[in-house]
C-alpha cells in the first residue's frame, strides 16, 4: 500500500484526492500547510507528496525543499489551482528544490490524481 500525503491551504481539495485514490492501493494523510507536512514526513515515509505551490507560511517551493531533505525518496508533485503567466516559472523552480511537476492542475479532471499516483508507483518500483 503506497503512502501519500495531501499539501493544500483549503481543505476541500482533499476530498478529490480521496475520492480519486479511494481504494486499498492507497493510504492518505492530509496537511494544511507546509509546516504541518514537515512534521508528518519526520515520523511518516510516504511515497509520494502532493504539494499546493501557493499557500500562505511556506509555499510550495519552500515545502518542496525542506521535504527533499527530510524525505528524499518520496516524489514530490506539484499542483495547482493559479494559472497565469508566470507559473512555468514556478514550476521550474519547484522541479530545482527536487520535486515533480505531472501538470495537475485544480479542478482536477475524474481519473487524473489517480492515473499520476499509479505512474510514480510502478516507476520507483
Amino acid at each position: 500500500m503506497a503512502r501519500v500525503l495531501v499539501v493544500d491551504d483549503v481543505e476541500i481539495v482533499f476530498s478529490a484526492f480521496t475520492e480519486d485514490l479511494a481504494s486499498g492501493d492507497f493510504q492518505i494523510d492530509t496537511a494544511l500547510s507546509g509546516e504541518s507536512a514537515l512534521e508528518k514526513a519526520k515520523s511518516t515515509i510516504y511515497d509520494i507528496i502532493f504539494i499546493d505551490l501557493f499557500m500562505p507560511g511556506k509555499d510550495g517551493i519552500q515545502t518542496c525543499k525542506a521535504l527533499h531533505k527530510i524525505s528524499p525518496e518520496s516524489k514530490l508533485v506539484a499542483f495547482t489551482g493559479n494559472i497565469y503567466t508566470g507559473l512555468i516559472n514556478k514550476e521550474i523552480e519547484f522541479k530545482m528544490a527536487g520535486g515533480e511537476i505531472h501538470f495537475l492542475y485544480k479542478p482536477f479532471l475524474k481519473g487524473e490524481i489517480r492515473k499520476i499516483a499509479q505512474h510514480l508507483i510502478q516507476r520507483s518500483n
